[in-house]
């Protein structure tokens, strides 16, 4: 009894000392906060305002490690609001980490209700919605899941946030993607779980684009790249990993047979295609480029079904990613970003094709635009206030600032048009899904004014520069695509009627030939060298291409070698097989638009020796020059920047920031002079 007594009051002693160091944790934050922050902690306008202070206002600069924090939030609604609750802090995000306005992730000390939403959970997100300046598509995206039926909505909740004292503007809080009874209702496991059938679920996975920056993933049969999200990384076990692997590629191995239309034979076999059906209706909808290089999926015990979503990241849908060009009638099964494997071959099944028809027209008949256009308005006046001060705060309305399509003077203008775009794709659609088209013969390949990215059919890996080199004779190589690379991008110059050449953005040098089964290599521009020219043969469908070389014999084709998933594998030419071999099929996929004068700005040294010039970020390529040139950058107060010498044909100078300068070319002919703004 004694022993009993002392074990209670030993923990009641426990308990008083927790709370006197979270009392003692928060008076230290207040003693060192930042000089911005808000003495007052006030309702800033009528959506609740959260407050975030980090122990000893430390900044938040990692997506990896949490800082301590607390979270108070103030709200007209009593119910609502809280003070000091105990938390961590983290950045989170892939594209937007790297943005002026940061999204974060939240980690409650214990399991909250925040706002009353459905779920009890720790884990929550804050969505800066930077690139968006309606501050809404993730809210739309979401009300369209809703709409449309899928198991698992995100919430939503916009409020004004502070983050050690400092405004950052206008947040959407939503959850957080992961295994919870109110979000993804998938049964949990343990380490002891590795037989059937607790080993069958449950399961959540992402098809993610970004994967290989994750802790447990892998490629499928097909190529897709896999991000293992639940088990947890930290807590999966070999049998659980090597179960779920087996179990995709029973999936692409029933979905790429020949019988693969067969409803019990075939992959619906293995699909819950209610929610396929639902998921793909709201990737068209919205626009939504990377619906495929991003899809989640989960899977349960003891079902052999594979679900489709929940729906995530929306905020470049609605036509706001450039890169596309004007999207609203486009069908995103052909031009969102790859992976579009899977969505294709759904596509190819005319049992699918019915299925979109029959629930698109059960969705037109609820109304769903005018269901959408209410929420939006509702939406928009909701943010009234809150909008004027996150533009004020962040002064970038009318700036594109990541991949906008189109840029409005006013919020109410952007809103509107995200109800044109509705009212627009939804009228697309009706005739799209109705009558869908059969499959179209690639188009021939016509160079445009972007940087693109050649991804190989087998791989979905790009064509890339060993290295990030800019050095002549670099080898080429196949790698996982990714945003950020200039190695990655290829300018498509036409040569003539037949063939082209590709130039890489990072170093300026030529895509060239090296003989038979050789790595490419990157070479400096020859117009004259046969090695550096290639035909764009359009093959099947589906916007794949082959490449083929120009050189005698002219049966040389650009070859994934051997067929390597790896990073780093060799890029050769070989026997041309490009209407047989996925290794010879290329997506050349449009990615950034070249920041140039169109036409390129021509100064004549002579009739016989025009030179042009074109502007990428901070560099200066200047191409068709004469033997021996010397080329000098002067800033406008007359200081010489930068001097090269070359007997190139073509030149890439590297300005350290952007602004106006004085060009001179010194041939033996004179010497040339113009004003360029970079």
């Amino acid at each position: 009894m004694k022993r009993m007594n002392a074990q209670k009051y030993k923990s009641a002693k426990e308990r008083r000392h927790s709370c006197l160091r979270a009392f003692l944790f928060s008076c230290l934050l207040s003693l060192t906060l930042s000089p911005l922050y808000a003495t007052a902690q006030t309702q800033l306008t009528h959506l609740p305002t959260l407050y975030i202070n980090t122990e000893n206002a430390q900044p938040v600069v990692s997506k990896v490690d949490y800082l301590n924090a607390t979270l108070t939030i103030k709200s007209s609604v009593a119910e609502e609001e809280v003070t000091d609750l105990v938390t961590e802090i983290r950045g989170r995000g892939n594209s937007t980490w790297g943005m002026s306005k940061k999204p974060y992730r939240l980690k409650l000390d214990k399991k909250a209700n925040l706002f009353g939403l459905p779920a009890k959970a720790k884990n929550w997100a804050l969505l800066a919605n930077y690139a968006d300046k309606t501050l809404m598509r993730n809210a739309v995206a979401f009300k369209i899941s809703e709409i449309t039926g899928l198991e698992f909505t995100p919430s939503v909740k916009f409020v004004d946030l502070y983050l050690n004292g400092e405004f950052l503007g206008n947040y959407m809080l939503t959850d957080q993607i992961e295994v919870n009874e109110k979000r993804v209702n998938v049964e949990e496991q343990d380490s002891a779980d590795i037989k059937e059938p607790e080993v069958t679920g449950g399961y959540l996975l992402e098809v993610d684009g970004f994967a290989a920056d994750e802790p447990k993933w892998f490629t499928s049969s097909q190529g897709l790249k896999i991000t293992i999200k639940y088990p947890k990384d930290d807590e999966i076990v070999v049998e659980q990993e090597t179960y779920i692997r087996n179990y995709i590629t029973a999936f692409e191995n029933k979905l790429f047979a020949a019988n693969f239309k067969d409803p019990e034979a075939g992959y619906r076999s293995m699909v819950d295609t209610v929610s396929l059906v639902n998921w793909y209706i709201a990737c068209e909808l919205t626009g939504n480029s990377d619906s495929f290089w991003s899809t989640y999926l989960y899977k349960r015990r003891s079902n052999d079904k594979l679900y489709f979503g929940p729906l995530w990241d929306f905020d470049i849908a609605f036509n706001n990613d450039n890169r596309l060009g004007n999207a609203v009638n486009k069908l995103m099964r052909e031009h969102a970003f790859n992976p579009r494997t899977w969505i294709q071959r759904f596509w190819e099944d005319e049992w699918f094709q019915k299925a979109v028809e029959r629930r698109w027209k059960t969705l037109i008949d609820g109304d769903i635009y005018n269901q959408l256009t209410a929420y939006i308005d509702e939406t928009a006046a909701l943010l009234e206030d809150s909008q004027v001060k996150n533009f004020q705060r962040w002064n970038v309305l009318s700036t594109r600032v990541y991949r906008e399509t189109y840029l409005f003077t006013t919020y109410v203008a952007g809103v509107n048009y995200l109800k044109t775009y509705l009212r627009d794709r939804i009228a697309f659609l009706n005739t799209s899904f109705i009558t869908p088209e059969p499959p179209q013969p690639t188009a021939p390949f016509v160079a445009e004014n972007f940087y693109y990215n050649i991804l190989n059919k087998r791989t979905n890996n790009a064509i890339d520069v060993t290295g990030e080199s800019t050095a002549s004779d670099a080898l080429l190589m196949l790698w996982a695509p990714a945003d950020a690379d200039d190695g990655q991008l290829w300018e498509i110059e036409a040569v003539d009627d037949t063939y082209f050449r590709f130039i890489n953005k990072r170093s300026g040098l030529v895509m060239t030939a090296n003989g038979y089964g050789n790595n490419l290599l990157q070479k400096d521009p020859d117009n004259a060298d046969a090695t550096q020219k290639w035909k764009i043969t359009p093959v099947l469908t589906g916007g794949l291409y082959g490449i083929e070389s120009a050189v005698a014999p002219t049966y040389y084709s650009v070859n994934n070698n051997a067929g390597s998933f790896e990073n780093g594998n060799k890029v050769i030419v070989y026997n041309n097989r490009i209407t047989e071999s996925e290794n010879q099929q290329w997506y050349i996929q449009k990615r950034e638009m070249l920041e140039t004068i169109d036409p390129p700005t021509r100064l004549m040294l002579t009739e016989k020796t025009p030179f042009t010039y074109r502007v990428s970020g901070n560099r200066l390529h200047v191409k068709n020059l004469p033997d021996n040139a010397v080329l000098r950058v002067f800033n406008l107060q007359g200081l010489r920047i930068q001097e090269i010498r070359t007997n190139k044909a073509q030149a890439v100078i590297e300005l350290s920031q952007r602004g106006v300068y004085i060009l001179h070319i010194i041939t033996a002919k004179g010497t040339s002079s113009i004003k360029i703004n970079i």
